[in-house]
């Protein structure tokens, strides 16, 4: 058997998968919305502006991600109510995610030190800068638009850092200029009185073998009555047919939608903003068609794939808090399909995978070697025992990078063994799950508020 290793800064792993050098700058009068010129397919907006980041070149055959510090623009004191938002990306993107720092986050904090257009190799904004982030919104399109229902928004402010996560994966043969945007339409305070949350639910369980074909479903509910507007699909190429179905309620197990193209329909909007009851939700099913010689599991790469459903909600009841209502599916149950993570779904260690555990963990306190190795020390075998998940676990260990470090820390090597990625989360939700109060750092969204 493989020696198994345990490390406290497996917390950062679920962060870091799951969005013009001064182009937010207040005399930059390209956002001022005084002009009906398009960039990157978005018109220069006449009730709002734009923000554009500084981008880079991104070689012939390059798979690459990188996040970059932008602003909006105006004052602290300047109130923004949107009611849409456009995204852009240009030739050869494969995707573009926009997170907003949020007020008091550690995220704030460490993009207050850096520069308008500063840069960093990512997997997401949460991994490269930390906790503390609202996602705004994102596309695996070159173009995306995202406007909300009458009576819902998003507020913004002058001067609150944001993040353009941008990830280009070049095919051509030249050079490509990586561009990216995003068009603030603004509306009155009057018309905002819901705040829209865009929700992801994550299988990470995902794993067809080379030149086979496979699917793989997952259930997901939300922790408190929401309305939502609309689902969108996200996988890559090699996503064929992608379904959805009513979760609990009048309509259990009714099929709501047929999606057969991973580019062209993604995006299924309800007639008027559905009701989900507390646990009720969805479930959804990812078919893949695997032409390639190599395994496809979940991972960041434009070379390996994906299953997540998207939502935009809000909370159902006034004067309800809103709760995180995002879903990391790690283990598939008995019935085939995949929960959010349920200790009991975790394979029981053997005896051997416990003692081989606990000898390498003399880092650990001991109430906290227990707990992980007794609960979850199959599932870092899993990890120890494939090829691309050990490599990155060893870096998380040798280096003892934390949330906001480990994306940089172990870039090359991530992006090396990206396939590995899945499994190593697995091992984050089990500690999570397992040992919160006894293993500190336990791991973000491990139970991500849903259930």
């Amino acid at each position: 058997m493989t020696t198994t290793k345990t490390t406290l800064a497996l917390c950062c792993l679920p962060a870091l998968l799951l969005s013009l050098a001064c182009s937010s700058s207040k005399d930059d009068k390209s956002n001022t919305g005084a002009t009906t010129e398009k960039y990157l397919g978005i018109e220069m907006p006449t009730d709002g502006f734009m923000v554009k980041n500084t981008g880079r070149t991104i070689a012939a055959g390059d798979d690459a991600e990188y996040c970059e510090v932008s602003e909006i623009p105006g004052k602290p004191t300047d109130t923004y109510y949107v009611n849409r938002l456009e995204f852009g990306n240009g030739d050869h993107s494969h995707h573009l995610i926009v997170n907003a720092a949020l007020p008091g986050g550690a995220a704030e904090a460490k993009l207050a030190t850096m520069k308008i257009g500063d840069q960093v190799p990512c997997l997401s904004s949460q991994g490269a800068f930390g906790d503390g982030f609202e996602f705004m919104g994102g596309i695996q399109r070159p173009y995306g638009d995202m406007s909300f229902p009458a009576g819902v928004g998003r507020v913004y402010h002058g001067g609150q850092r944001i993040v353009f996560d941008f990830h280009y994966y070049n095919t051509s043969d030249k050079d490509v200029e990586a561009r990216s945007a995003v068009a603030f339409h603004l509306t009155d305070e009057a018309n905002v009185k819901h705040i829209a949350q865009v929700i992801g639910f994550n299988n990470f369980t995902i794993d067809t073998p080379p030149g086979q074909q496979a699917k793989f479903t997952g259930e997901c509910t939300f922790s408190q009555d929401m309305l939502v507007s609309s689902i969108t699909r996200h996988t890559h190429r090699w996503g064929t047919d992608y379904s959805v179905w009513w979760q609990g309620g009048a309509d259990d197990q009714q099929l709501i939608w047929t999606s057969h193209n991973f580019e062209e329909d993604t995006y299924h909007p309800f007639d008027a903003p559905r009701l989900m009851k507390k646990g009720e939700g969805f479930k959804f099913e990812c078919d893949y068609d695997n032409t390639e010689t190599h395994a496809l599991t979940f991972g960041p790469n434009a070379t390996d794939e994906m299953c997540i459903l998207f939502s935009i909600g809000w909370e159902a009841n006034d004067g309800e808090a809103y709760t995180k209502q995002d879903c990391n599916i790690t283990q598939i149950g008995s019935d085939g399909i995949g929960h959010v993570v349920d200790i009991s779904t975790f394979p029981k260690p053997t005896a051997e995978q416990v003692q081989s555990c606990k000898d390498n963990s003399a880092s650990l306190s001991s109430g906290c070697s227990d707990c992980a190795c007794n609960t979850c020390a199959a599932v870092i075998d899993q990890c120890v025992s494939d090829a691309d998940c050990s490599p990155i676990l060893d870096c998380v260990r040798q280096t003892g990078c934390q949330q906001a470090d480990c994306a940089g820390a172990c870039a090359d090597v991530i992006n090396q063994h990206s396939p590995g990625t899945g499994k190593l989360i697995q091992i984050a939700s089990c500690l999570g799950a397992a040992c919160p109060s006894v293993c500190s750092g336990a791991p973000a969204g491990a139970d991500a508020g849903a259930n």
